[in-house]
């Protein structure tokens, strides 16, 4: 069964999806394409995040839920580790921008603000691990999975920085009305 995630291999919907039984993860470059993707049958489900227990709600995904004709027929509940991730060779002193999805630079703000890091949005956790990959940008890091800094090269410069241990979020499982 195709389900449809918001991200690039590596991302937390990636890993929501494979919650699903006989689950084959589709990558879609947005929250909205999730949704197109189920509502034209490119996939049977799609996972996209509702809420985090440190962030609050993925308002992007609940203004779309708002319009959208698909059903939300479960609902998944994930632990999300937070890493910091940089080019090999990069130490933590060399940094001086941190990429992420809003949502995950919420996630671990006792550590961003602790340091004069400029934040830069990006559209997912997992497509700022590729694109640092592709720029070798050696003064910017990003908060992704460590999975996701396996996947594009990229070294971990600290794990499980998140603010709260037990970080997770809910995602909705997207389907067509039957």
């Amino acid at each position: 069964m195709k389900v449809a995630y918001a991200g690039e291999p590596g991302a937390f919907g990636e890993e929501a999806a494979r919650l699903l039984p006989e689950a084959e993860p589709l990558p879609c470059p947005s929250f909205a394409a999730v949704f197109e993707a189920v509502e034209r049958g490119e996939a049977e489900r799609g996972v996209v995040p509702l809420h985090n227990s440190r962030a609050g709600m993925v308002e992007e995904v609940v203004k779309l839920l708002a319009r959208s004709h698909l059903q939300v027929s479960d609902r998944l509940a994930l632990r999300v580790r937070q890493a910091l991730l940089a080019l090999p060779g990069v130490r933590l002193e060399d940094v001086r921008r941190v990429a992420s999805h809003p949502q995950a630079l919420a996630q671990c703000s006792n550590l961003l603000q602790r340091h004069d890091w400029q934040l830069v949005a990006r559209g997912t956790t997992s497509g700022a691990a590729r694109q640092l990959a592709e720029e070798r940008d050696t003064t910017c890091a990003v908060v992704a999975s460590a999975r996701a800094g396996a996947l594009y090269g990229l070294a971990v410069l600290a794990d499980g920085i998140e603010d709260d241990p037990e970080n997770t979020t809910r995602f909705a499982v997207l389907r067509r009305l039957p």
